[in-house]
This record gives structure tokens, sequence and C-alpha cells, in this order.
């Protein structure tokens, strides 16, 4: 059955208009039997997949999905089936010349309270699928160069207990106490840290700097999870809304201490 006879309902002099209105979409345009066998495809299917509509016609489309996602395909055909609802799904389709393209097909009930049959559209995902590989790739990568810097890259509020919004895993080295421990915590904190004798210089250190819309830099010690105190150095700036108004502070705490006997 073809889908110019799906569409029965409309006069046969429109019928050339509709398969010419299919054939100049972007994305592919099917429809499937009870047995999930393809019982139409656009012209858009041969660019995609690189077989032709002759080829293509009774075949399952699961020939054409990677074997890692058929149960996928199976999972939605009967939820679509079942509820009547349009779902979509990404996968991996295998073209003719063995090349392996992500797609998105969104499929569902040709007409409304009849399971069969179905109808779907189907598009070539895979540059937004590698950029979206890339990003993550080097997203690893940099919080791989960020974990492995000897120090604690932060940032935080500017409140008097220094409250923390991000540090990277230095933190466990420099204060004993991993993130988890740290971030946006009421009991612990990296300004309930430094050395009563250092917590004010610093605050007024930083508050100046901050005013001043300059970088600060920080000697003082710091209470290690063991019970020692370390000596470190910090580095650091404000970050400011488009106003000039202070929405935190970000920088790098590095130990400085001597190394133990």
């Amino acid at each position: 059955m073809t889908v110019l006879r799906l569409f029965r309902r409309t006069p046969s002099a429109d019928l050339p208009a509709l398969s010419e209105v299919l054939n100049s979409l972007g994305d592919a345009v099917l429809v499937f039997n009870s047995d999930l066998q393809i019982s139409y495809v656009n012209a858009c299917w041969k660019n995609l997949t690189g077989y032709t509509s002759k080829e293509a016609t009774n075949t399952c489309f699961s020939d054409y999905i990677h074997p890692e996602e058929l149960q996928n395909w199976i999972d939605i055909t009967r939820k679509v089936s079942r509820e009547g609802d349009s779902q979509f799904l990404w996968f991996r389709l295998i073209r003719k010349d063995s090349e392996v393209r992500w797609c998105e097909i969104r499929l569902q009930p040709l007409r409304s309270g009849d399971p069969f049959p179905l109808t779907a559209t189907l598009c070539d995902i895979t540059p937004q699928v590698r950029e979206d590989e890339i990003s993550k790739a080097s997203h690893r990568s940099l919080s791989g160069l960020v974990n492995r810097i000897p120090g604690m890259l932060y940032r935080g509020r500017n409140d008097t207990r220094w409250t923390m919004e991000y540090v990277s895993e230095g933190c466990q080295e420099l204060t004993g106490y991993n993130r988890d421990q740290l971030l946006n915590q009421t009991q612990l904190s990296i300004g309930g840290l430094i050395h009563p004798n250092d917590a004010g210089r610093v605050w007024e250190t930083v508050q100046q700097a901050l005013q001043q819309h300059r970088c600060f830099e920080l000697y003082y010690q710091i209470l290690h999870a063991d019970g020692q105190y370390r000596q470190v150095y910090e580095k650091g700036q404000g970050i400011y809304s488009s106003t000039g108004a202070v929405l935190g502070v970000e920088g790098i705490i590095l130990n400085i201490s001597p190394p133990s006997e």
C-alpha cells in the first residue's frame, strides 16, 4: 500500500501535488504497516540511507537499525501503538554503504484510535551528536586539567564564611576535606578554616580589592582536617554584574608550607 492510497479521501487531482510536497521535504517521511514494514518513503529517504524507495518498500525498518538500538525501537513502537501518542527516538542508522549515522525518528499513528499504520519523520542528527561529543570531550579535558592543578580553584560568595559554590578536586589535599564537604555547607566553610589571626585581614584585603575592581593576593594559614595549619597563597578576583555589583569571588589557593620531614 502506498502513502497516496492511504490518503485516498483526497481528490485524485490533488495526489501529484501531495507527492511533490512530501518529496520536497528535507526529512525522510515513512509509513509502516502492522508488521513494521515500510510501505512508503519519500525522496529524502534515499539521500539519508542510500536505499531507493523500491529497495525499502516491504522491508522491516529494523533492518536499518544498529543492533544495539533494536530494543529501543521495539519499545517505542509498542508504546505508540498502545498509547496512541507521538514518540521520538535517537538511534544509529546503518546506511547502504555501511556508514553509521545518528538519526532522530518521530513516530505516531496515522489515524487517531488506530494502532496502525504508523507514520514517521526521520532526520540526520549526526552533526549535532558529534558537536555534543566534542563538547563533552573538551569539558572532560578541561576538567582533568583543572583537577590536576596542585591547588584549589574556587568560586564562592562574598560573605565572611567564604561559602564555596565550586571547588576543584585539589581541595582534598589542601584542606583534607572533599568537595561535597565544602560546597554550600553551613557547618564547614573555608572562612571557618582560616586562622583567627588572619581572618580579619583576609576579609578587609579582599573587600578593598573588590571595591577597586582589582585582583587580590593573600598569604595566610588554613586549618587542615588533620588539625595542623598550612601556609597558603591565594590569588583571586571579583565576579561582577553588568552594573558593577559584586556577585562573588573566584581564584586559586596554593599550599606553600614547607614539605614535612
